[in-house]
């Protein structure tokens, strides 16, 4: 086990925004649950779920927590124009402990905990780490849209073939799709601009920032500056293309965990179908929502699986034992290594970053 973890910084003040963010998340998902389970047949649901071949749906779960692996390997590329090596077992702790943090807490508390975690593990600074989260948001939202082409292109004969309500459903994806691919591309772009030009970039954000008083002006620009070190990776071509494979990796993992199930629920479904079931649940999660995902997760997937023509009660199953194979397994091996790390979830609670003294 690693050695006890530092103290974490003071606990943020609840505020107004928070209390009511963590309610209407709590709202949205009670609701979502409810929906989901109105006039359920629950002995024919159970009967449903004792048809699962659990041979596909292990295979499943461990597809999905190799997800994890994926992702570490990613931010160690993002990591390594830093300066410093991260070991990938290292990364992967801290993306298993954000995830069980998430999954556990509300308001998306493993966002906090997962670079805090790396950032004692590696020695790097936390706003820097923090910089190569939202590049890892970024290489998401491409690897989003490569999912979308490759769902377009292994459908069978392609859309033509959808009846007209699948059709009109998979054409707004496509055009979402491609505005969240244009999103990213541009912020890519700025993240490129700031890596290479930062002499000119700060000068213009401490223009900016002159306009606050002169304690928070100096913790903004050792913000900034940490902030724009992240952004390394941008400034390496080679680890450009490695992250952005790995993120398409990532996303045609995801499909084919959803496309084991299928196979666990003999539901006959293409490829397509499982790429358009991801994309779908990532969207939806960005919801607000309670912690553990429960009941807009299952709506989501519930709804997705009839518009491709399967019955309820099946779809209803296959939503539930997903969520299963989606969330249990991580949990239990992010709490195995928070446990290694010496950290439980009231320290990760009150803990929050703190930007670096410039």
């Amino acid at each position: 086990m690693s050695a006890p973890p530092p103290s974490p910084a003071p606990a943020a003040p609840p505020s107004r925004g928070r209390a009511a963010g963590l309610a209407l998340g709590t709202l949205v998902s009670g609701g979502a649950l409810a929906w989901f389970c109105w006039d359920v047949d629950w002995a024919l649901l159970l009967r449903e779920l004792a048809r699962v071949d659990v041979r596909w749906a292990g295979l499943a779960a461990l597809v999905l927590l190799g997800e994890f692996g994926i992702r570490a390997l990613r931010w160690q590329v993002l990591l390594r124009p830093l300066g410093l090596q991260a070991r990938v077992g290292d990364l992967f702790a801290a993306t298993v402990i954000g995830a069980a943090a998430n999954i556990l807490l509300p308001l998306r508390a493993g966002e906090v905990a997962k670079p805090l975690v790396a950032a004692r593990r590696t020695g790097h600074p936390v706003v820097a780490v923090f910089a190569t989260a939202v590049m890892e948001r970024v290489y998401d939202l491409l690897g989003m849209v490569s999912v979308l082409v490759l769902m377009v292109l292994v459908l069978p004969g392609g859309e033509q073939a959808l009846p007209d309500s699948e059709r009109e459903l998979v054409d707004n994806l496509k055009l979402y799709g491609g505005a969240l691919g244009l999103a990213a591309s541009a912020a890519m772009v700025t993240f490129f601009a700031l890596a290479t030009q930062r002499v000119a970039a700060r000068r213009t954000f401490a223009l900016l920032a002159g306009l606050a008083p002169p304690p928070l002006r100096d913790r903004l620009l050792g913000l900034f500056d940490g902030f724009v070190l992240g952004l390394g990776n941008s400034r390496d071509p080679g680890g450009l293309a490695r992250a952005g494979l790995l993120s398409v990796l990532l996303w045609v993992n995801g499909a084919a965990s959803i496309w084991c199930l299928f196979q666990a629920f003999d539901m006959d479904l293409p490829f397509g179908a499982a790429c358009f079931t991801g994309v779908a649940i990532a969207l939806t999660v960005a919801l607000p929502q309670a912690p553990g995902f429960v009941g807009v997760f299952h709506v989501a997937i519930e709804k997705t699986l009839v518009l491709w023509g399967q019955p309820v009660l099946p779809a209803k199953g296959f939503a539930i034992v997903f969520w299963a194979t989606s969330f249990l397994p991580v949990l239990v091996v992010g709490l195995v290594a928070m446990w290694r790390e010496g950290l439980d979830l009231r320290t990760i609670r009150a803990s929050r970053p703190v930007p670096p003294s410039p």
